[in-house]
């Protein structure tokens, strides 16, 4: 991965604490905006925004609160010193008398700083000015007891420097800052606070012009009453639009209407009162407007965060069903890949457009990637990559933390070898998580990716860590179980028996498939092995139980009826002293034996069975179970057995198999005989190791087995043809 990318890892950097949410301006730019911005709307209530009384829309209120609030308190000094020499010298320069400009500084500095402090007291975060009780807090701190603690001061210099009424003196003084407060810090706190993502500059243009119009157009005509056309675009915007617009809208709307009122239009300018009382009212009018459409945009959010909580909850609740779902398919799932599919088709899906999940080899050289469907060819759904390559998934395996990609940018500048596969699926973000399974070095690595940009939040985050928890232990398992596995099945391949090709006169086809799946070991048996004289010796046996024991019983079995056989005097002799030579042999009781010997050049088969199912002789008339020579199993101690006679015609063959081939519940061991039967006659054209694969095909297919099963087919030829032996391994019928 290159150094200079936007790939990160790990969580995310904690975002900046509200008060410093400007702290990075320097200093001197924040002063000379603060300067600039107070001076101008100074100066503006001295040109108009108050007609001919002393009630003003002080729009500087709101300039000197905003800057406390966006500043670390370290620079508050700063900046309520910079607002009263503002003050000041605006006073000054309008012809106010000095030794009474003191106190309008004094009450125009006390009053954001009270507000400030206050606020910050009741909300220590980002001011969310859609949330309640934030809203109820901004307007009682900042809109409330800020602006009477200036219009206390204010009143005071108003009453004992030019001798006006106190108590209408102190309405108007507060009236007048509230609205500015409330017009301009809300403005100001929205825009910085609220989201902006998909804000356009001109649905924005368009808003505030059309608030402003309507207030030209409501407040133009003298004689006819249209000053109520604000309101239905604000309340308008406040439903359809972000708070900042409504806010934005709503400032507007208040200059607008100040200015055409101070030009003697309007209905306020045509009232017959006082110039104080039309401008006071004018302002409750305009601040209960903007307070009607922001509680309106209040109760929208709020009704649209419900509907979202809803949402998520539900899509919280759908998540947790399919994770449990999920869960329950993990543990069911055997082997690696079993686990691999079982991710990518129902973990995946849970929270990503598409993915994949990665698991390292065994032996630590290379990857192993399974991925969803994807409508490129570019994607195979299973490959192998070395464990060197640079990829997303190696880096994460060899970094063993989570790599998160924001953007399409940002991957094709750390991976621009795989620019053109992910431009080609349409991903924008893409999530990296280790598989590990509790403190172990990774096992692998899961992929979700996104057609979105920072598609990876916090939460898909913690999911995708969880997905991959459960994904390594279950991988932990099955590995385990893989391992063992490959153990036994080497075990069973080394105590089944290598049937050669040199038997003149016969082609032997072999089946094994236990019941134990888990460890590939069992009990049932088969061999081919020739005697004196050119016969060929036939034998499947079924020990009783599964596993290991059963085998180590099989394997013994086997090799003491080898040498039996050898000396025997026919079938029956040789199954009457395996039932002696049984009692040495742990685990051998009730086993049951089939034994026969065949010899080509009469073409002759003695066959007995100790409590085993006969064979079945397949001919071109048909196919016919030989229940001659029958008897009890071995360990019972019975002696004087007898065997069956056959002269096989030509073109004939032997079905020999375990009970495991036939047994099933529900259904009579008789009816599944007459299946093999069929079967066989149907597939009685197949070589020997054909009519192994579709008898075990049409038997068992994918069916889970209670019984081992060990079929052995043998075809009858003459003794010049050549012969030919196939042993099937089991893995290979399961797979076809």
């Amino acid at each position: 991965m290159s150094a200079n990318t936007s790939v990160h890892t790990g969580a995310s950097a904690p975002s900046a604490s509200p008060a410093a949410a400007v702290a990075h301006l320097p200093l001197w730019q924040v002063l000379g905006l603060v300067t600039v911005a107070y001076g101008a709307g100074a100066s503006l209530a001295f040109l108009g925004l108050g007609a001919p009384s002393i009630v003003v829309l002080f729009l500087p209120a709101g300039v000197t609160l905003s800057a406390l609030i966006l500043n670390p308190r370290e620079r508050w000094p700063w900046i309520l010193a910079a607002v009263a020499l503002t003050e000041i010298a605006v006073d000054v320069l309008h012809g106010m008398p000095l030794r009474w400009v003191g106190g309008f500084a004094l009450a125009n500095t006390a009053e954001p700083l009270v507000g400030a402090l206050l606020l910050r007291r009741y909300v220590t975060g980002p001011v969310d000015l859609l949330r309640r009780r934030d809203v109820v807090a901004f307007l009682g701190c900042c809109a409330g007891a800020g602006p009477l603690a200036g219009a206390l001061i204010g009143a005071t210099t108003l009453a004992v420097g030019l001798g006006l009424p106190w108590v209408p003196s102190f309405v108007s003084f507060w009236a007048g800052d509230a609205a500015g407060v409330l017009t301009v810090a809300g403005c100001v706190l929205a825009w910085r606070y609220q989201p902006r993502r998909h804000l356009s500059w001109t649905r924005g243009v368009l808003s505030v012009g059309a608030a402003a119009a309507a207030t030209i157009v409501g407040f133009w005509p003298d004689g006819v009453p249209l000053f109520y056309l604000p309101i239905p675009v604000l309340f308008g915007l406040a439903f359809s639009q972000p708070l900042v617009l409504t806010l934005t809208a709503g400032l507007a709307t208040t200059v607008a209407a100040n200015l055409m009122t101070s030009t003697g239009h309007g209905p306020w300018a045509a009232l017959d009162t006082s110039g104080q009382m039309r401008t006071l009212t004018l302002q409750l009018f305009l601040t209960t407007t903007i307070l009607g459409a922001w509680a309106l945009a209040v109760e929208a959010a709020e009704r649209d965060r419900a509907r979202r909580d809803t949402s998520v909850e539900r899509a919280a609740r759908l998540r947790l069903n399919a994770l449990q779902i999920l869960t329950s398919d993990l543990a069911k799932a055997a082997t690696t890949e079993a686990i691999a599919r079982v991710v990518v088709r129902e973990g995946v899906v849970l929270l990503a457009d598409h993915g994949s999940v990665a698991v390292v080899a065994p032996d630590d050289r290379e990857i192993v990637m399974w991925t969803t469907p994807a409508p490129s060819d570019l994607i195979e759904p299973y490959r192998r990559i070395p464990l060197d390559t640079v990829t997303p998934h190696t880096d994460t395996i060899r970094g063993g933390r989570p790599v998160i990609i924001p953007t399409q940018d940002a991957f094709v500048a750390a991976y621009p070898h795989l620019a053109h596969a992910y431009r080609t699926l349409g991903i924008h973000s893409s999530v990296f998580v280790p598989i590990r399974a509790e403190d172990s070095a990774p096992l692998g690595a899961l992929a979700f990716s996104f057609g979105r940009e920072h598609g990876a939040d916090a939460d898909v985050v913690a999911f995708a860590e969880t997905l991959a928890s459960l994904t390594g232990q279950a991988l932990r398992r099955a590995q385990a179980y893989e391992r063992e596995r490959d153990a036994a099945h080497q075990l069973q391949q080394a105590l089944l028996p290598v049937l050669t090709g040199e038997h003149a006169g016969v082609r032997v086809g072999a089946a094994y498939r236990p019941a134990d799946l888990a460890h590939q070991v069992g009990g049932d048996w088969y061999d081919v092995f020739p005697l004196p004289g050119g016969r060929i010796g036939l034998a499947v046996g079924d020990v009783v139980g599964h596993q290991v024991t059963a085998a180590a019983a099989m394997s013994r079995l086997q090799s003491v009826l080898r040498i039996l056989a050898q000396s025997g005097q026919g079938p029956a002799a040789v199954l009457d002293d395996l039932d002696r030579a049984s009692a040495l042999i742990p685990d051998a009781a009730m086993t049951t034996v089939g034994f026969a010997d065949y010899d080509p050049a009469t073409r002759t088969l003695r066959y007995a069975c100790a409590g085993h199912l006969p064979p079945l002789l397949v001919t071109e008339g048909g196919a016919a179970y030989l229940w001659e020579g029958r008897s009890m199993p071995i360990g019972i101690g019975q002696t004087g057995r007898r065997y069956g006679e056959k002269t096989l015609p030509d073109s004939a063959a032997l079905v020999w198999f375990t009970d495991g081939l036939v047994e099933r519940r529900k259904q009579h061991i008789a009816d599944g005989m007459r299946q093999v039967a069929d079967a066989a006659v149907s597939h009685r054209q197949a070589d020997a190791e054909q009519l192994c694969r579709r008898l075990l095909d049409d038997m068992v297919g994918d069916e889970t087995l209670g019984d081992d099963t060990a079929v052995l087919c043998v075809q009858f030829t003459t003794a010049e043809e050549t012969p030919r032996v196939a042993r099937v391994d089991p893995a290979q019928i399961r797979n076809s």
